[in-house]
């Protein structure tokens, strides 16, 4: 298979399958980014979805998991599809019913705080921990499994970080002063969880910190949304205080240790959200507790129920590069998406494609049409164009950072000054339409009776 999707590399030993769980171990699954109720184009995942939610339930059974942290975007957008939020409770209902295992789920920068946190109080009467924002005072995201009688972990459940949590936004700043007061906001945030968490640490408690963020020199992918506009939030492993035997991340969809610490660790997402997570190994993370530290750490293989996959090919190499192909194996049909680097303009090589596949087990979602040294550009058949649209549309920071490329007559002070402009006012539009989402909410409920 010809791909252009990124390496991976470095790629660490791989990691022993966790087994059995050994006698005194207080065991944890880290995973994070389901991103329930997400579309390729305009493509349903609900299927990849509940099989990755039934192997979860069977894993955490199978290896007598004491408690699941879901470190962010448990959906996919703050106003989820019905069929995505009845998948969750629907999870949640299975897990908790039998008892056994607590979960702990904060909000990402897809959710909606509002949404996550409304059932918390019948949630937490089943064992689920729900933290949608950041409260003033650091110890109420301190939570102690599987209580506070007979703590075998401390979780400092740090949600998503909003800019109002971090900073005070004043006019005139430039992007050097917005990235380091989100960088200080940040860092101030774990510290004083830290901090809450040292009279736990000192009886021997261990403690995981959770987070979704950007740490610096992630591997990223095409579908991560920017948590704070222009990039500005992202910050080094350092942040996270030594008090935290491991940092639980969500926000990256790579499986990966953040800045060379294996115990700051993104879960990834579970399954491939876009094609430039075509070539990755999903997975998620099981953590063995003991003696009062973090004892072992796993890597457990998600099995891949659809595969995505990337090809790329000369008009004249078509016939045979597609008459060859056979994706790696999978449930459900591969979606594929298919580079053409020498495409000729009004040419509908999506109806072309369509016709050399026809029988196929599998199908091409997705032609671009692209030469060498230009950038990507779908074909105006491909009915994936929305999806381009909207990729285009969901980092806008990026385009006007372009455009502003394009004016040959602002000096470089101007253009700083105007980028600066254009990400306060994008990240007040980012803020307004959250507040706006959520009072939206608050209005369709019902009064409560008095």
């Amino acid at each position: 298979m010809n791909s252009t999707a990124p390496s991976l590399s470095p790629t660490p030993a791989p990691a022993p399958p966790p087994g059995p769980k050994p006698t005194g171990v207080y065991r944890v699954l880290h995973t994070a980014d389901w991103h329930l109720g997400k579309l390729l184009g305009e493509l349903s995942r609900a299927e990849e979805h509940t099989r990755l939610l039934n192997f979860l339930l069977d894993q955490i059974r199978t290896l007598a998991v004491d408690a699941l942290i879901i470190a962010g975007d448990v959906f996919d957008s703050a106003n989820p599809p019905q069929s995505a939020v009845a998948q969750y409770y629907d999870f949640l209902s299975a897990l908790l019913r039998p008892g056994g295992c607590a979960v702990v789920i904060i909000a990402g920068n897809h959710d909606s705080p509002a949404q996550l946190e409304a059932p918390r109080q019948l949630l937490g009467t089943l064992g689920a921990r729900v933290v949608g924002g950041m409260p003033a005072d650091a110890a109420e995201v301190l939570l102690p499994l599987p209580d506070a009688d007979h703590p075998r972990l401390l979780v400092a459940a740090v949600p998503f970080l909003r800019d109002r949590d971090l900073r005070l936004g004043q006019s005139g700043q430039s992007a050097l002063e917005i990235q380091q007061s989100l960088v200080t906001g940040i860092q101030r945030r774990y510290d004083e969880a830290a901090a809450a968490a040292q009279p736990w640490k000192a009886r021997g408690v261990p403690v995981l910190a959770t987070g979704h963020l950007t740490v610096v020199g992630g591997r990223a992918s095409s579908s991560e949304r920017e948590i704070h506009v222009g990039g500005l939030g992202a910050v080094g492993a350092a942040a996270f205080s030594p008090t935290f035997d491991y940092v639980a991340l969500g926000h990256l969809h790579g499986p990966q240790a953040a800045g060379g610490r294996a115990t700051v660790r993104y879960a990834g997402s579970p399954i491939p959200l876009s094609f430039s997570e075509a070539e990755d190994d999903k997975s998620v993370r099981v953590l063995d507790f003991a003696a009062n530290a973090l004892a072992a750490q796993y890597e457990l293989p998600v099995p891949a129920a659809r595969r995505l996959c990337r090809l790329t090919s000369t008009r004249a190499d078509l016939p045979g590069l597609l008459a060859g192909f056979t994706p790696p194996p999978a449930e459900f049909p591969a979606w594929v998406e298919l580079t053409i680097t020498d495409p000729v303009a009004g040419e509908n090589l999506f109806d072309q494609v369509q016709e050399l596949t026809k029988g196929r087990a599998w199908q091409v979602v997705r032609v671009v049409g692209r030469r060498e040294g230009e950038a990507a550009a779908l074909t105006p058949e491909d009915p994936a164009d929305v999806a381009g649209i909207t990729d285009l549309l969901a980092d806008p920071a990026k385009v006007f950072a372009h455009r502003l490329a394009a004016e040959s007559g602002l000096g470089e002070a101007e253009r700083a000054s105007l980028g600066t402009v254009f990400l306060e006012l994008l990240e007040l539009h980012a803020e307004q339409q959250r507040a706006g989402a959520e009072a939206g909410r608050g209005k369709s409920r019902p009064p409560v009776p008095a």
